[in-house]
């Protein structure tokens, strides 16, 4: 994770509406995953990234813990800030998929390969 002071300026991220946006982006969370779990409505968390209102302190707490970032950087904008290094939850979840597609179908190639080498055993047996 990065570290800001004062002086550091990144016009992304001046607003708490704009550090709330690049946080979820950077986590790799759509709208829907973060209002699921803060618990509130879609139209109250576009108007906290759009500016339009601002989340209370339980809430903006909550939604720090969700986006894995410190409670001051939302409010402020120094301290520790969202790192672009790592995968993001939804990479890591499509990955995560593909072991599970990728053991399912070593399986069935393993079965596959058993019953080949079992017919070609009787085959030649036969002869």
């Amino acid at each position: 994770m990065l570290n800001r002071s004062i002086f550091y300026s990144n016009e992304e991220d001046t607003t708490l509406g704009g550090r709330i946006s690049m946080a979820r982006e950077t986590s790799g969370l759509s709208v829907g995953q973060v209002v699921k779990r803060l618990g509130v409505k879609a139209t109250t968390y576009k108007a906290w990234e759009a500016d339009r209102s601002e989340p209370r302190a339980n809430k903006l707490v909550a939604l720090a813990g969700i986006l894995n970032i410190s409670p001051p950087y939302l409010l402020s904008g120094l301290g520790t800030q969202p790192s672009k290094l790592g995968l993001p939850e939804q990479q890591i979840t499509q990955l995560a998929a593909q072991v599970e597609q990728l053991e399912q179908s070593l399986k069935t190639a393993t079965v596959n390969l058993r019953q080949i080498k079992r017919v070609l055993a009787k085959m030649r047996q036969d002869k």
